[in-house]
């Protein structure tokens, strides 16, 4: 019996599985935002991309706001297609993000975005 309460125990001590593939984001988020000068824009579009292709081999999602972070980084490198897409990305795989990206699209573009609410 003590055997059984023993391999439970071994079972919980496991770490779950992240259902996201956080690569260098959290690292290069804090970056952005606190040590601009340590994270160009071009160094972290760079390093993001790369981490999204891994996420994409081992099959996991890309966590909430990579894209959008990225649509960003090429915004700052006067990149406005590039931001489009990755805005337009963020909205489409994370439909909770909807508003804050059709603001950001409607202030790149000056016109109402496709499918945005009145």
């Amino acid at each position: 019996m003590s055997g059984l309460f023993l391999l439970s125990l071994v079972g919980c001590a496991t770490t779950p599985k992240s259902l996201y593939s956080w690569g260098e984001f959290p690292q290069q988020t804090y970056l952005a935002l606190s040590l601009p000068e340590k994270a160009t824009p071009q160094d972290q579009v760079l390093k993001l991309e790369k981490d999204i292709e891994r996420a994409k081999a081992k099959n996991l999602a890309v966590p909430p706001g990579m894209y959008a972070h990225l649509g960003l980084q090429y915004l700052n490198m006067n990149d406005t297609p590039r931001a489009i897409q990755y805005f337009e990305l963020e909205r489409q795989v994370y439909p909770e993000s909807t508003v804050l990206m059709d603001r950001l699209l409607k202030k790149m573009t000056g016109q109402s975005v496709a499918g945005a609410k009145k």
